[in-house]
């Protein structure tokens, strides 16, 4: 696994990675819902339900990091979103659990990259 190693700009976190992951899993858990209720034998079920599981369970744990860090950098991330990206932008330190969080984003936003332009063929 590629780790981002620090410092990362909190522009980047806030405004490009945290909406990409949202798109990401939203498009997963849309794919996903569409093949449980089209499953035709039960091991696909268990196995896009398994899926799903994985994907929340991972969505949580780098959810979890990353409002671990916006909260270390609280004050500029208000500056941020205020300023919508003008003000308070700076380099953030990230603890190994941080990197890792961001690593997994990275690595969920390429998988559905990678299935949206065909090489995968499910979603996770």
């Amino acid at each position: 696994m590629q780790i981002y190693h620090s410092p990362i700009q909190l522009y980047d976190v806030v405004f490009v990675i945290i909406p990409r992951l949202e798109q990401a899993r939203n498009l997963v858990n849309s794919t996903l819902d569409t093949l449980i209720d089209n499953a035709n034998h039960p091991k696909d079920l268990l196995r896009y339900r398994e899926m799903q599981r994985k994907l929340m369970l991972e969505m949580q744990m780098i959810h979890a990091n990353l409002t671990h860090l916006l909260e270390r950098y609280r004050g500029d991330v208000q500056k941020l979103l205020q300023s919508q990206g003008a003000q308070g932008n700076r380099e953030a330190q990230l603890d190994d659990m941080e990197q890792d969080a961001l690593a997994r984003a990275k690595e969920i936003y390429q998988k559905v990259v990678e299935f949206q332009t065909g090489r995968r063929s499910v979603p996770w």
